[in-house]
């Protein structure tokens, strides 16, 4: 019986990122997707758990006039069959899961002592019309992890069918209906009581939950769920903070301000995801933070090996310098966090960064040609939409040790060298990965990004 709080763990669990007075990200699930996890996961529950212990049954029943006392221990599910599952959200509570029509079966030792009968053996019990009605509530407590707990429990058995093992068995023809009943009974009693045990086992393992997760040396991810999940009867609307940040590195300086997520259900989706502006603001500051943005302009174009000679095209009076082609090497330095800017079918991401050109004339030499400040503004869709390009500009030229360096020709360079490769890559659009998602498609909005797909 495990797979039903892990329903549960699903939804909370599949949320995206942020942080500050609106969630930087939230989560819809819709009934379409809630049913779909129901069903994946009552499955895969079933599948990796053949062999389920319930507790012993034990009492005292009037049973073909006679007062005995049973005992049915090492009771062990063998084979389960959930039959038809069914699920709806349950406004401001959680939600409804129904099974019905399942099957099971379940081996057990027995004993039963009488003033008559005195005998133990073995059975196995076929549980037909199996059924069990619960609804579960999701919470959010201190500090920020998900809470769960069951509100209501009702199970049923249609019919027991028992074959006794060992013993006397014959004996047992005139008791075998009336033993069916006190199964029936009990197993009816023991579900719902296993259903909360289960629950609250989950319960503690979600408190204990660290949702502060780290993506590597360099990166953090705040998780936690910044209030209660909004419930209502068509899907369930969830928040986190998702906060990137570098662990060693202060993020005061970072304003991280969400703005309001509105998501529409527009093409009847399974899951929606919105993303803020301000939450890809935070994972381009903490990579900032942590020393990354910076690239070698000969890797970014493959195995072309840069020299003066290519330079000398845009910037002539290298030559007078470095007659014979010499090697070079063009460095990108960030020099502030990459901006993303969200407006309605458009995704910008500006660089800001100084251009570094460094001329190497023998191996152990080095000579700084020229540094040149540049603002490049790139325009991506996101997953299969074709970007739009890119656009470059400089900032004022920095004098270098060979004299002014012209920013118009910087910016040829930059243009002619670098753009056509980031162009290339953007060509694709910016794809997110993901195992269980599929027909996937994305909508730019003023200050964040919708994702709507579907499980597989």
């Amino acid at each position: 019986m495990m797979w039903v709080p892990s329903i549960a763990f699903l939804l909370l669990t599949l949320s995206t990122i942020c942080y500050g007075e609106n969630p930087g990200a939230k989560i819809l699930i819709t009934e379409q997707g809630l049913q779909k996890g129901v069903e994946y996961l009552v499955s895969e529950m079933i599948s990796n758990n053949t062999v389920y212990k319930l507790p012993d049954m034990v009492g005292r029943e009037n049973i073909a006039s006679e007062d005995m006392s049973y005992e049915f221990t090492q009771i062990e599910m063998v084979k389960f069959h959930h039959g038809t599952v069914s699920s709806r959200w349950v406004p401001e509570t959680g939600m409804h899961v129904l099974m019905e029509n399942g099957k099971a079966i379940i081996n057990s030792n027995w004993k039963l002592d009488s003033w008559l009968i005195n005998d133990s053996g073995s059975c196995v019990l076929t549980l037909i019309g199996l059924s069990v009605n619960i609804m579960m509530g999701i919470r959010r407590i201190d500090p920020g992890v998900p809470s769960i707990y069951l509100l209501d429990c009702q199970s049923s058995v249609q019919d027991v069918d028992i074959q006794m093992l060992g013993g006397v068995s014959y004996v047992f023809d005139s008791l075998k209906e009336p033993i069916q009943n006190v199964v029936k009974r009990s197993v009816t009693q023991q579900m719902c009581s296993s259903m909360r045990n289960e629950v609250k086992k989950w319960d503690q393992s979600f408190i204990q939950l660290n949702l502060n997760l780290t993506l590597n040396h360099f990166i953090k991810f705040d998780l936690s769920l910044v209030g209660n999940p909004e419930i209502s009867d068509l899907y369930a609307n969830m928040g986190l903070k998702g906060h990137f940040h570098s662990p060693n590195v202060s993020h005061s300086g970072n304003a991280f301000s969400p703005a309001p997520i509105t998501i529409p259900l527009q093409n009847g989706a399974m899951i929606y995801i919105g993303i803020s502006q301000s939450s890809l603001e935070s994972l381009c500051f903490a990579y900032y933070s942590a020393g990354f943005f910076t690239f070698q302009v000969s890797q970014m174009v493959g195995s072309k090996d840069l020299t003066t000679s290519e330079l000398a095209n845009y910037i002539p009076e290298i030559s007078q310098h470095f007659p014979d082609p010499t090697p070079v090497i063009i460095e990108l330095h960030s020099t502030r966090p990459p901006l993303v800017f969200l407006r309605p079918n458009n995704m910008t991401i500006q660089f800001g960064g100084s251009l570094q050109t460094h001329v190497y004339p023998s191996k152990d030499k080095t000579k700084n040609i020229f540094s040149v400040n540049i603002v490049a503004t790139f325009q991506a869709s996101i997953l299969l939409a074709e970007a739009i390009g890119a656009q470059e500009g400089s900032h004022a030229a920095n004098k270098g040790q060979k004299g002014d360096v012209s920013e118009k020709r910087v910016q040829e360079l930059f243009h002619d060298v670098v753009m056509p490769v980031v162009n290339e890559k953007l060509a694709g659009g910016i794809f997110i990965p993901s195992k269980i998602l599929t027909n996937a498609t994305v909508n730019i909005q003023q200050g964040f990004v919708i994702l709507a797909a579907d499980m597989k």
